[in-house]
């Protein structure tokens, strides 16, 4: 894992491991926003950091830039007379929107998320994302610690010779696609105890 105190563009992370057959062709990028602490305070954490290092080995690298600004809701319309329409917007900070194009993110408001990328045969860059989820340092760490373990598996089941490849790509999205139905699997027992709860009022 890589850590940066500065802004990280997708060019320095080109340039560090263009060229390195020694790695699996997937990277992943850690995006956070100021208003999430706790995945700050889990990057920060050295035993939390060896940890996830450990899971996902040298053969495909993690960074974390620093955390960006948080977008925010605005209202926007209406005038001095009170007549018009009032219409809320997103307005997200200059110094985010680079990042947030570059992997194929609406706004901050998605952020924390897991990006994994790859520069295809074309040097297309290519990028799925999965959300951090948590509300403090335990569930966020465990969160993280799955999605790297789901790359990882993806990763260690691919032989040698077939992880320079886009394979390992494809093989990720399809693993976050099953790791995304778990999630919802997951919600929607959550809703359906919640309404059985409500309903039993009644009997």
């Amino acid at each position: 894992m890589f850590a940066f105190q500065k802004d990280c563009g997708l060019q320095v992370v080109k340039d560090l491991v263009e060229g390195d057959k020694n790695l699996s062709r997937i990277y992943g990028f850690i995006l956070y926003t100021k208003q999430d602490p706790y995945v700050a305070k889990v990057l920060r954490d050295d035993d939390f950091w060896k940890s996830l290092d450990s899971i996902s080995g040298s053969n495909w690298p993690i960074f974390a830039a620093r955390p960006l600004e948080k977008g925010k809701t605005v209202i926007k319309g209406g005038n001095g007379n009170g007549i018009g329409f009032m219409v809320q917007s997103w307005e997200e900070p200059e110094s985010n929107l680079s990042v947030l194009q570059d992997f194929g993110l609406k706004d901050s408001s998605e952020l924390p998320q897991f990006v994994v990328f790859m520069w295809d045969d074309k040097d297309q860059l290519n990028s799925v994302s999965m959300p951090i989820r948590g509300n403090d340092i335990d569930t966020i760490y465990h969160s993280i610690e799955e999605i790297v373990k789901t790359i990882a598996g993806v990763e260690n089941a691919i032989l040698p010779e077939y992880k320079g490849t886009e394979n390992v790509y494809r093989n990720v999205v399809t693993a976050f696609s099953g790791l995304k139905f778990k999630y919802k699997l997951k919600s929607w027992g959550k809703i359906g105890n919640r309404i059985a709860g409500f309903l039993g009022m009644f009997q």
